[in-house]
């Protein structure tokens, strides 16, 4: 069984517990959503990160002599 995923009631919770404007609670409401999307934002966010792919190319080719 995998760890239980954020939903809107637990992030409600913890957004009354902590107030608005408090990072964690933020980022509680955000996690929310996107488990509701089912992760397609995550996904699609991921795959275009620059420094996830590609990123020892810069260094190499000046090393060539």
């Amino acid at each position: 069984m995998g760890k239980p995923k954020m939903d809107e009631a637990a992030a409600e919770r913890i957004r009354r517990a902590r107030g608005d404007k408090d990072g964690f609670s933020k980022r509680a409401a955000d996690a929310a959503r996107r488990n509701d999307q089912g992760g397609s934002l995550l996904s699609s966010k991921s795959s275009s990160d620059p420094s996830k792919s590609g990123g020892g190319h810069k260094n190499s080719s000046g090393s060539k002599k």
